[in-house]
């Protein structure tokens, strides 16, 4: 082989090469937003609080928290005392919002969220909460209770037995499980907390956890979202 064609092969090698490589660099550049949209997509994100939820505070406070909760579940009940000492110190600083999240090893979780909402539909919701709670506490749960928990409310009891026999709300209810669900809500409570979740009965102060070591209570936890 000649001098110069030596030259055209080597110069057609490394064009071939070079042409490769290009494709290559594309195919990269054009796979990689892709995955990093998927992953974005995919991650555990809960919704905003919204017209749908029951709420107390104003909806632009400086610290937003969403509550999964379940009204026959004891820690759910527990962390209620919670909610109302941030509520106290914290007033206008925070908003808190409801959302129901049932777990079926609890028979009368289902039942007493739907009681809640149709004590809602008369504008009782967090009156039924109360409530609600307070029968989970003296073990005294069933549909014959929150029926009696509306006369005592003064509900319209024809309206309440209908809505809650009916199963009226048990769409809404069950769309909320399924948004607890991606949320990455596994149990109740569950709050989240400007976006971060904070999974279980978390008390007030700081505490000393089952593996002893120091964990910041919600009044740490919105004081330091504060700062």
């Amino acid at each position: 082989m000649s001098k110069q064609n030596k030259v055209i092969s080597i110069i057609a090698v490394a064009l071939t090469l070079f042409i490769v490589g290009l494709i290559f660099l594309v195919k990269v550049e054009q796979k990689a937003p892709v995955e990093s949209i998927s992953n974005i997509e995919s991650a555990p994100l809960v919704k905003a609080i919204n017209e749908v939820d029951y709420s107390i505070g104003d909806s632009k406070a400086p610290v937003q928290i969403i509550i999964y909760s379940n009204f026959a579940c004891p820690f759910s009940a527990k962390f209620s005392e919670t909610m109302k000492k941030i509520e106290q110190d914290f007033k206008d600083k925070v908003v808190i919002s409801f959302r129901h999240y049932p777990l079926l090893n609890y028979s009368q979780a289902e039942p007493a969220a739907e009681a809640s909402e149709c004590a809602a539909e008369q504008g009782k919701f967090w009156e039924m909460h109360d409530k609600l709670f307070a029968d989970n506490i003296a073990n005294n749960m069933s549909p014959d209770q929150y029926k009696q928990d509306a006369l005592d409310l003064g509900l319209n009891q024809e309206q309440f037995n209908q809505c809650l026999d009916n199963n009226k709300y048990a769409d809404k209810i069950s769309q909320q499980k399924i948004d607890g669900d991606i949320a990455g809500v596994t149990g109740t409570p569950t709050v989240f907390v400007n976006g971060n979740i904070y999974p279980g009965a978390y008390p007030f102060e700081d505490f000393t956890s089952s593996d002893n070591q120091q964990k910041k209570g919600m009044k740490s936890i919105i004081s330091g979202l504060l700062k």
